[in-house]
């Protein structure tokens, strides 16, 4: 036997080597041994492994609960008030007057307020006038109306005679005759005369006021061209006044909106120029009357609010803002007040005029309100809403009626979905 090592197949099939095959019994045996060893090996490995997932554990899907939306409410309750009635107008003045000299003449004075901006006092001389020419004519007229009753003292003393000489003639005179005798006709002549006289020297003296130019009211001057020397003619326009004690905003309104201010009725409205005025000040004016028409930009109505002592000059106006021409103020009033409404700011009202409650059981509802009143940023409820609504304000995603719903702060409030 040699000292190198044989396999051990060798030494279980073929022993030693000859030249003889190895016999049949020996070749089936290894046959079968590489068959069956590894089919065993095979099956245990599957037992093994069937055996393990039969006894794994098995995760449970567990159904995960939903949990309520979290929302903010706000609890409605009947408005006490009309709706709050917001426009914008402009103002303007509410009488204007045209200085029209009646007389012409060189102008002699003028009043140092007599400038645009400045304020004048009602009877303060605005222009005078060279006056002599109406002088003259008064002192003119003063003197005919002198001549003329001293011709009627003259006629005095002739109807005196007269009377005299009538009581000496022997016969009867008719009443015509009388009347003759007695000069009648040359005393009513006369008489005329003086009135004549008398009213040409009243014509005079008017002509004499009306070159002294006063101001009928207190006033704002808004444009004036004159000066001193200035030569004016009748009916000629050297300036222009609005009356300072009362100034009137124009203000635009829907149509819509007059059902719902009364303008016969003296309605006070509250005007504010934000951003310009101090914060928190405001006039107040009162409605005066509604125009014939619509504006021309816009096809708005429009309103007629006058405020008086628009300059704060009063003393229980003084530290309120002024009023200036040609500038918009906001006016806020209030409407109507209808019964059973609700105010809601238009931010809760969402599509198709529906609000989202919360209902006593935590879920959403959908309901469908009518409106009254559509304000710019409130909208007034005429039908379907009640006191103690919540109307949700919280801004959803996703709305679904019945969703569960719970308020901020309540974790345990809600329905469970």
């Amino acid at each position: 036997m040699t000292a190198q090592m044989k396999p051990v197949e060798d030494l279980i099939l073929r022993p030693e080597r000859s030249s003889r095959p190895a016999p049949w019994w020996r070749r089936a045996i290894a046959l079968i041994l590489k068959t069956l060893i590894p089919l065993a090996i095979l099956f245990v490995a599957a037992k093994i492994a069937w055996a393990l997932y039969l006894t794994a554990p098995v995760a449970e899907r567990e159904a995960r609960p939903r949990v309520p939306r979290l929302v903010e409410v706000v609890e409605v309750m009947p408005a006490t008030r009309g709706p709050l009635i917001e426009a914008w107008g402009e103002v303007v003045a509410a009488r204007t007057l045209v200085v029209r000299p009646e007389v012409g003449g060189t102008i002699v004075a003028l009043s140092d307020r007599l400038t645009p901006g400045g304020l004048v006092l009602a009877g303060e001389e605005l222009i005078r006038l060279d006056d002599r020419e109406q002088r003259f004519a008064v002192i003119q007229a003063e003197a005919e109306i002198h001549q003329i009753q001293a011709r009627i003292s003259i006629e005095d003393g002739q109807q005196a005679r007269a009377r005299r000489d009538l009581e000496r003639l022997p016969g009867k005179l008719t009443e015509s005759q009388r009347h003759l005798v007695l000069r009648a006709p040359q005393m009513a002549q006369l008489q005329a005369e003086l009135a004549a006289a008398e009213a040409e020297r009243d014509r005079a003296l008017v002509e004499l006021s009306h070159t002294v130019i006063r101001a009928p009211f207190d006033a704002l001057v808004i444009e004036e061209q004159v000066a001193l020397g200035t030569m004016l003619s009748a009916g000629s326009a050297p300036a222009t006044l609005i009356a300072a004690d009362r100034f009137h905003v124009v203000v635009a309104v829907p149509v819509s909106a007059l059902d719902w201010i009364n303008p016969k009725s003296g309605q006070v409205l509250r005007l504010t120029q934000p951003g310009i005025w101090p914060e928190g000040s405001f006039r107040e004016g009162t409605v005066e009357f509604l125009t014939a028409g619509l504006s021309a930009t816009g096809r708005m109505a429009e309103l007629v609010v006058s405020i008086d002592d628009p300059l704060a000059r009063k003393p229980e106006n003084r530290g309120k803002p002024r009023l200036l021409l040609g500038s918009f103020l906001r006016a806020i009033g209030e409407g109507r007040v209808v019964e059973n409404a609700v105010a809601l700011d238009r931010a809760y009202l969402h599509d198709q005029d529906t609000v989202w409650l919360m209902t006593p059981e935590g879920r959403l509802e959908v309901r469908t309100v009518t409106i009254a009143w559509r304000g710019a940023e409130t909208v007034l409820i005429g039908a379907g809403l009640a006191a103690g609504d919540r109307v949700i304000t919280t801004p959803l995603a996703v709305v679904a009626p019945g969703m569960a719903v719970r308020l901020a702060g309540n974790a345990g409030e809600g329905a469970q979905q």
